[in-house]
């Protein structure tokens, strides 16, 4: 019996252990059913009757599952987490790098509450984190949420007694944190990459056993609490991009310092000086200060001490001094970045001890003077030397010829002078090399083709001379050259055209002779682009009017503030203005041709070869002040994204090609002073440029110049002449009779003529005088206007207002004839009205119709502000933009003259007015095209507008159609003026339309031109889907955004599809890039969207033949 009972129960732990193990697997086959897509077979294993058998799960002792680990198994469907209640004894639980597997935040309550580790990373968790969720798990210990899409308040969440990390980072969190309670037991905590606001929690302070506490991408305000620094273990301190203010926390230095090896404060408005106290930091690897208000000099016992640091990060402040040479002691930096600060005096003779780690040393934009150290080769793992825009003078040391690994050598705006050194030739690890803009003279050694990776070289405003090198042609990696404003001579080598990689060449200014290589236009690369010109950052500087020759250049511009181009003395005479920055070339040049090509400016004759017109990426091309002959080749008219041409000065005959009305990017042509004859191409952007542009070509003619049939021609002048000539008389005495009477009679005649009709104007004048003050006076007492009008003293002189015009066709049209032509601003001419004013639509007598806003009345009378912006506004021409052509003030009324588009707004045609219903259903290539037309409009106001401009309130109602259905972008300006004349409107009625407006504006009210890009993604969607950005009916709380979002998340992305477009064919896989390309703009973070450059090429792509085609 003693024996049977232990067997007994025994048997019955057995049994139990058992039926405990089929529930296990039975919640699992739950969680599995769930599941629609294992690419990687990882619940393949999922069949058999024993679950510790399967992938991805672990179990104890007893049989029991105690760990579920399917991380980064692709899976896509929803995770059931309720299925999973029933592992009474799972501790871990990870399911992260999963993106495709949906997660209802909500579901985060519904776990075993024996819970230990809890891992839902990079996956599809969506939706606001339950209250208080952490208090269902009192053992829990470790939570990781990170790169989600999560979205509301923290406050209550972190009440758990036993948390000790806690990981949020990168979702759509937000409120004010400043009160939240954190556990003492708390060792991790990471909220970066949300919208918290509010102040750092003051309860950080409690808790003891911190070490890494990372608040960075939110938009936390206030001080750094001092009570941070009482924390001994801190060894991660992150707090960067935020809008922290006051100085950086001295307790740092004293309580902290023994375990910290990264501070990061970046990106907030930090003043005060770098704390003394850093100096006790031993273990500091990273002390990254850029981008504040930081003043004084750098502390020479800071760097001096410093021994592990390895990234010294302090661009971007007011540091002021010298650079301490006790920066020599830092054997472990890597990179120092003092870009963009005060530092001046020398540099120090050793910056470098032996054997020491540094590969980036970046001085740009600073004062420091004196010559280049010698010395400076012994830093022999240099990669990158920046020192631009300094007051460097003297030759550059050929020592730096030891340095193997030098990647990047940029000095440009300095005083340096002599030779390149030809040692340089021995650094074959040279990728860039940037000297312009200093004193450099010499011709360019040989031995610097040596480095065969070269990818830029720019050497412009020197004193460089000889001739431009044949063995540029071996570079084959080359992208840039510029080689402008020296004293090179001879010709042009051909062996440029094998350089396969070349985008952007620039020789302006030289005294190069012959002709254009043919080669350069047949400069077809076949060697992949992927690299170049990696790490760069790049701006163009355009170059505007004729006080500086050639067209711009292209800077290295990483760390350099855009208001120091200023201070250079070379630029301060030449008015410019920086197009665009941050891009990367290599990112636009699918096609692998130049995309700028200036040779202006030297003596090359000859003819433009034909082949110029295959380099299909072409952005500029300037030849102005050659000797050119020849006509201008039909074939550039293939340049499909030419934005400025210029042929200006030569000796050019022939017409302007008709190909080139095909040309929609065009902003700036050049053609004066040739010799080129017949009509100006009337299609396209040709006759909208100004007049001065074809001047000097007594042979042409036609819109902006006089029209050509006003001209006779010179034979029938001369004929008329002769023929006047050779007629023979009368007898002198019968002529002079007859002649008399018939003067006579005609005088008579004329002069009653002249009375009936100056009586019959003075009646018809009386007549319309009586008529417009009829209508006047109803426009000032509102009886039948459509709105109210604030006329003041100008009631009498309103009818002789006239309205300033930018319009040949409109130079008479004054404020009475737009009262007539709108049947005094009646009802019945009201045709839209929004955020700044009523739109009238009004016919002129000529039968023409043009658009007039009436703008708000505003409540500070800006006369200069308005008229200055007026003039400024009325010079933006664009086919894609609708042009303003006049307005006029008339006592508290400012009205703008727009032309009027007969196709209405976007809106319209996708969603109806209101009062009708929708158009007819625009087609996928209708709305392609209207995305393109208003992406070109956008893109020209952010790249091309001096200065540029943000529309501010971009949206569907604001892209309007004209009679052949292309899409032109209205309320360019609206805000900016608005704003400049009335002090009294809140920022945020400027800010954007419900629906339109970008997550960031919520934060803070400045807009930005990634804010217009967020906007245009969603008209993008609207063209997508066919609904409105706003709608409670189609998606409740949330939005036309995050409506596809979350639609494409659940691998539903079909389904957001207008339903009046046929979705099949090329047709899907077009629709399916337009969808990726929209949510790209819309992304929440401003950051990672493209620009209106990226979004042309994008859209331009949708419809690009394969590049084996070109």
């Amino acid at each position: 019996m003693d024996i049977l009972i232990p067997l007994l129960l025994s048997s019955i732990y057995v049994s139990s252990s058992a039926v405990a193990a089929e529930t296990d697997a039975a919640a699992l086959l739950r969680f599995k059913a769930f599941v629609h897509k294992d690419p990687r077979g990882v619940l393949s294993s999922w069949v058999d009757p024993g679950p510790c058998r399967w992938r991805g799960v672990t179990c104890n002792g007893d049989g029991r599952v105690t760990g579920l680990d399917l991380a980064a198994g692709g899976l896509a469907g929803r995770a059931e987490l309720a299925a999973l209640s029933g592992l009474d004894t799972l501790c871990r639980l990870n399911l992260s790098g999963n993106g495709e597997l949906h997660v209802d935040a909500g579901d985060l309550v519904k776990l075993p509450r024996a819970l230990l580790q809890l891992d839902l990373s990079d996956g599809g968790l969506a939706g606001r984190l339950p209250d208080g969720f952490l208090a269902c798990y009192p053992n829990l210990t470790d939570v990781s949420l990170a790169r989600n899409n999560l979205t509301g308040e923290l406050p209550g969440m972190l009440l758990a007694s036993n948390i000790r990390s806690f990981d949020v980072s990168s979702n759509n969190m937000s409120g004010d944190i400043s009160g939240v309670s954190l556990p003492a037991t708390l060792a991790v905590l990471d909220l970066s990459g949300n919208r918290f606001t509010g102040a750092i929690p003051p309860s950080l302070s409690g808790c003891a056993g911190l070490t890494t506490l990372n608040l960075s991408y939110n938009g936390l305000a206030g001080a750094i609490p001092e009570g941070i620094g009482a924390i001994a273990g801190l060894e991660v301190l992150d707090v960067s991009w935020n809008h922290l203010t006051g100085a950086i926390p001295a307790g740092l230095g004293r309580n902290a310092c023994a375990s910290l090896r990264v501070l990061r404060v970046s990106s907030n408005n930090i003043s005060g000086s770098i704390p003394e106290s850093l100096s006790s930091c031993h273990a500091l690897r990273v002390l990254d200060v850029a981008n504040n208000n930081v003043s004084g000099g750098i502390p020479a016992a800071v760097l001096g001490n410093l021994t592990a640091v390895e990234s010294l990060l302090l661009s971007n402040n007011f540091i002021s001094g010298s650079l301490p040479d006790t920066i020599a002691h830092c054997k472990n930096l890597r990179v120092a970045d003092l870009s963009s600060n005060k530092i001046s005096g020398e540099l120090p003779a050793e910056l470098c001890s032996p054997g020491a780690a540094l590969e980036e040393l970046r001085l740009p934009d600073n004062l420091v003077a004196g010559t280049i150290p010698a010395g400076l080769s012994n830093c022999s793992r240099l990669r990158v030397i920046d020192f631009s825009i300094n007051y460097l003078r003297g030759p550059i040391p050929p020592e730096l010829g030891r340095l193997r690994a030098l990647e990047k050598l940029v000095m440009w705006f300095n005083g340096l002078d002599g030779r390149i050194p030809a040692e340089l030739g021995q650094c074959r690890n040279l990728r860039t090399l940037i000297l312009n803009n200093n004193f450099i003279g010499g011709d360019i050694p040989v031995e610097l083709f040596n480095c065969t990776g070269l990818e830029w070289v720019s050497l412009t405003s020197n004193q460089i001379t000889g001739t431009i090198r044949p063995e540029f042609g071996r570079l084959s990696r080359l992208a840039v050259l510029q080689l402008a404003n020296n004293s090179l001579a001879g010709e042009i080598p051909r062996e440029l055209g094998n350089c396969s990689s070349l985008m952007w060449l620039d020789l302006n200014s030289n005294r190069l002779t012959g002709d254009i290589p043919r080669r350069l236009g047949r400069q077809l690369g076949s060697t992949p682009l992927s690299g170049i010109l990696s790490g760069n950052t790049l701006a163009f500087v355009r170059n505007v009017g004729n006080s500086c020759k050639g067209v711009g250049g292209l800077l290295e511009f990483a760390g350099i503030r855009p208001e120091r181009l200023l201070q250079v003395p070379t630029l301060k005479s030449c008015d410019f203005t920086r197009l665009y920055s941050g891009a990367a070339v290599s990112g636009w040049t699918r096609y692998q041709t130049l995309e700028y090509l200036d040779l202006s400016y030297n003596s090359l004759d000859g003819e433009i070869p034909e082949e110029l017109g295959d380099m299909v990426v072409l952005q500029v091309l300037d030849l102005a002040r050659n000797n050119l002959t020849g006509e201008i080749p039909s074939s550039l008219g293939r340049l499909r994204n030419l934005g400025v041409f210029d042929v200006s000065r030569n000796r050019l005959q022939g017409g302007i090609p008709d190909s080139f009305s095909n040309l929609s990017f065009l902003v700036q042509i050049d053609v004066s002073d040739n010799n080129l004859s017949g009509e100006i191409p009337q299609r396209g952007q040709l006759s909208t440029l100004p007049a001065s542009q074809y001047a000097g070509n007594p042979g042409l003619c036609g819109m902006p110049l006089e029209p050509c049939g006003d001209r006779l021609p010179t034979a029938t002048m001369s004929g008329l002449a002769a023929a006047a000539s050779t007629d023979p008389s009368p007898p002198r005495r019968a002529v002079a009779t007859w002649a008399n009477g018939v003067i006579l009679t005609v005088l008579v005649s004329a002069g009653l003529a002249c009375a009936a009709a100056i009586w019959a104007v003075a009646a018809r004048a009386r007549r319309r005088e009586v008529r417009s003050a009829m209508m006047l006076s109803s426009l000032q007492d509102g009886t039948r206007t459509a709105t109210t009008w604030k006329l003041g003293k100008a009631e009498k002189e309103a009818l002789s207002i006239n309205v300033a015009t930018f319009q040949r066709q409109l130079r008479k049209l004054t404020f009475t004839q737009l009262i007539e032509a709108t049947n005094g601003f009646s009802a019945a001419s009201l045709i839209g009205s929004g955020g700044f004013g009523e739109v009238f639509k009004a016919t002129l007598k000529d039968g023409s119709c043009v658009a007039i806003k009436k703008l708000i009345h505003l409540s500070y009378q800006g006369d200069r502000e308005f008229m200055a912006e007026m003039e400024t506004l009325g010079k933006i021409k664009h086919k894609n933009l609708v042009p303003l052509l006049g307005y006029c003030k008339i006592g508290e009324e400012r009205l703008l003259v727009y032309e009027f588009m007969s196709h209405g707004s976007l809106e319209d045609t996708l969603h109806g007015d209101g009062s009708r219903s929708a158009s007819p259903a625009m087609s996928w290539e209708q709305r392609k095209k209207v995305a393109r037309g208003a992406a070109r409009g956008l893109c020209f106001l952010h790249h091309n507008c001096i200065p540029h401009i943000i529309h501010r309130d971009m949206k569907s109602s604001n892209v309007l159609l004209d009679g052949d259905m292309e899409a032109r972008v209205a309320d360019f300006g609206m805000a900016r003026l608005i704003s400049a004349l009335d002090t009294h409107l809140s920022v945020s009625t400027l800010a954007g339309t419900p629906g339109y407006v970008p997550p960031e504006y919520y934060q803070s009210f400045r807009c930005t031109v990634k804010g217009d890009v967020y906007s245009f993604g969603v008209v993008l969607l609207e063209l997508l889907t066919g609904r409105r950005p706003t709608d409670k009916d189609d998606f409740g709380d949330t939005n036309l955004v995050g409506w596809v979002k979350m639609k494409v998340r659940d691998g539903a992305g079909k389904e957001v599809l207008d339903p009046e477009l046929v979705v099949e064919g090329a047709d899907a896989d077009e629709m399916a890039r337009f969808m990726d390309m929209a949510l790209q703009c819309v992304d929440d973070f401003p950051s990672k969207r493209p620009n209106m450059l990226q979004v042309v090429a994008m859209l331009r792509e949708l419809d690009a033949p394969p590049a084996t085609a070109i």
